[in-house]
């Protein structure tokens, strides 16, 4: 999903990562975080399991 709000001058994304467990969604997630500035990103909530595998979502927000 993609909002613009051309009067901001801000683009909205929703990007879904979709892929079998253990495939590397919330990996990839984690290095894209560690690399953003740190104005620039909100903070990584991850769902901690007892099997370390993702149940439902991660969710990072970016400015």
């Amino acid at each position: 999903m993609v909002q613009f709000n051309h009067a901001a001058r801000e683009l909205t994304i929703k990007l879904v990562y979709y892929g079998p467990g253990l495939s590397g969604k919330t990996t990839n997630l984690q290095a894209l975080h560690e690399r953003l500035d740190d104005k620039a990103r909100g903070r990584l909530l991850t769902v901690d399991t007892a099997d370390d595998r993702t149940l439902f979502f991660d969710l990072m927000p970016v400015f």
